[in-house]
C-alpha cells in the first residue's frame, strides 16, 4: 500500500475519517421512511398512550423511522421526535396466497391480523362496518359516524388517567 507522503498525521486522520463516513454515513443516518395511512395520529413522548402526545402527524405524511420497539415505532417529523403505534402504517401485505388450511380443504382461508383481532374486541373492523352497511341500506349510521368523529382533549385524558389513579 501506498503511504501518503506529504501530509501531516492530522490530514490523514481527516482524509480515513472523511472515507469512514462515506462508506458507512447511509447506513447510520438513513433510516426507513413509512408513510402514515391512518387519522388521528398522535406523536407520543414515550411508547405508551397514555403519555401526554408532543403532536399530531396526518395521514399521508412520510416519517423517519430511528427504531422499533414491539408495536412502537421511534420516528421523527417535521423536527420532533416521538413514537408512534403500528396502527399509523399500513399492514404489509401477505408474504403468499396460499395457506395450510386453504391445501387442506381446498377452501381458500382468511388470515386474521393481530391488528384486525385487536380493532375486533374495540368494535367493527372497516370490512365488518361496510359489510354492515351493504347488508343493512334502510339503517342510518349518522350516530355512529357522529360517535366516531369525536375528538378527545389530550389534556382532559391525561386528568382522567390521573384522577382515576389508572395504570397504562
Amino acid at each position: 500500500m501506498r503511504r501518503l507522503v506529504g501530509y501531516s498525521k492530522f490530514a490523514r486522520y481527516f482524509l480515513a475519517l472523511g472515507l469512514a463516513f462515506m462508506l458507512l454515513g447511509p447506513a447510520i443516518c438513513w433510516g426507513e421512511v413509512l408513510k402514515v395511512s391512518q387519522p388521528n395520529q398522535s406523536l407520543y413522548p414515550d411508547p405508551d398512550f397514555a403519555s401526554p402526545p408532543v403532536g399530531s402527524v396526518p395521514v399521508g405524511a412520510e416519517v423517519n423511522v430511528e427504531r422499533q420497539a414491539g408495536d412502537w415505532y421511534k420516528v421523527e417529523y417535521q423536527g420532533k421526535t416521538g413514537w408512534l403505534n403500528r396502527q399509523a402504517f399500513p399492514a404489509p401485505a401477505a408474504a403468499s396466497k396460499f395457506s395450510l388450511g386453504g391445501l387442506l380443504t381446498g377452501a381458500p382461508v382468511k388470515q386474521t391480523s393481530s391488528d384486525e383481532v385487536a380493532l375486533a374486541g374495540k368494535g367493527f373492523t372497516p370490512e365488518v362496518e361496510s359489510g354492515y352497511r351493504a347488508k343493512h341500506p334502510e339503517m342510518d349510521f349518522a350516530q355512529v359516524d357522529k360517535i366516531e368523529s369525536f375528538k378527545v382533549d389530550p389534556a382532559a385524558l391525561q386528568a382522567f388517567i390521573k384522577e382515576g389513579d389508572l395504570k397504562p
